[in-house]
């Protein structure tokens, strides 16, 4: 399951704060944890970031959010990526790291680095399924990398040209007054083009010494990412429910070929339980099934593995703290 580092994440509530409106409600009415932006390791499932850039949008009204995102960037936005950048010894050198090491800042970036004699060109695209990309979010991502380069080199270093795969918006001059560039849009590709003498410009905090030492890191996590035991519980949790099979510590065991007291320990080494991950799969699921017309908390109660539709509406409530009438697709109530 693709997921987003809590950083990232941190700067779309600065944003919303700065708007005047609570964050932590926003995030609840999503269904995620606001507590988990206090802890520098977490990461949110790609799912939940995905409604919560559709409802920051629609909260806010503004066009523009997500390059006001872009302006709340900061190095620990991008984690160990961010201040790997901020040790390399060249801008271009920085730019290397975060194409190597995008996915631990979203697990479905997908970037495409190539170069020439006198250019460097990004183009950038994320990989969330069956969700559509909003546009905000490539705002957010190029208008962001641009400044943090920006701010890195201690002075503005403008792209030769950007170009962004969204429709023209009503509005294009805070694009031009962010990006000091030309601007492309309704393209083939969102994609920054910079000029190699540009990636020669020394970065201000430059130690390569450190820069190295949080290279080890970036690729023992990019290691982790990928291997983490309690993704591996959460698929075979998820193959369990597709198939309509009982969904327990003890099945979810033998399917795994290990011993149930196995089973726990290694999830307690990675600082959760078998309950934990159970509840979170079932809570991404839910918001994925109520959004459909065909599905009703009834159905949905089925689908999850619960036993009745009473027993999987107080579970949804005390994820959310709503009903779960109140997250389907028509906003109808219906009572369980």
């Amino acid at each position: 399951m693709k997921s987003g580092h809590s950083g990232w994440v941190l700067a779309i509530a600065r944003t919303l704060d700065a708007y005047g409106l609570s964050h932590e409600d926003i995030f609840r009415q999503v269904g995620m944890d606001p507590e988990m932006l206090r802890d520098a390791n977490s990461r949110y499932w790609q799912e939940m970031i995905s409604r919560l850039w559709c409802t920051a949008v629609k909260e806010t009204g503004d066009p523009n959010f997500g390059l006001k995102v872009a302006r709340q960037i900061r190095p620990s936005s991008f984690h160990v990526v961010g201040h790997a950048m901020s040790c390399s010894a060249t801008l271009g050198a920085a730019i290397h790291r975060f194409a190597r090491y995008a996915k631990l800042i979203s697990s479905s970036a997908m970037i495409e680095l190539t170069e020439s004699d006198d250019q460097l060109k990004l183009v950038l695209a994320f990989d969330t399924g069956d969700m559509p990309v909003l546009p905000e979010t490539m705002d957010t991502v190029i208008a962001g990398l641009v400044c943090f380069n920006n701010w890195i080199a201690g002075e503005n270093v403008p792209p030769l040209e950007v170009r962004f795969r969204r429709p023209h918006p009503a509005d294009a001059e805070e694009y031009l007054r962010l990006l000091q560039c030309p601007v492309l849009f309704e393209q083939d590709e969102d994609s920054i083009l910079y000029s190699q003498t540009d990636m020669h410009r020394p970065v201000l905090s430059a130690d390569e010494q450190l820069a190295s030492t949080l290279d080890n890191m970036a690729v023992t996590q990019l290691g982790q990412l990928s291997e983490r035991f309690s993704r591996r519980v959460r698929d075979c949790l998820l193959q369990q429910l597709e198939q309509e099979s009982e969904v327990s510590r003890k099945a979810t065991a033998e399917l795994m070929h290990m011993t149930e007291r196995t089973l726990l320990r290694r999830l307690k080494d990675e600082g959760t339980t078998f309950q934990e991950v159970l509840d979170n799969l079932r809570e991404e699921l839910a918001y994925q099934y109520l959004q459909r017309p065909d599905c009703t908390v009834q159905s949905v109660s089925f689908m999850l593995g619960f036993s009745d539709a009473s027993t999987f509406s107080r579970a949804f409530k005390r994820w959310t703290g709503r009903r779960p009438s109140l997250a389907q697709h028509n906003g109808t109530a219906e009572h369980a």
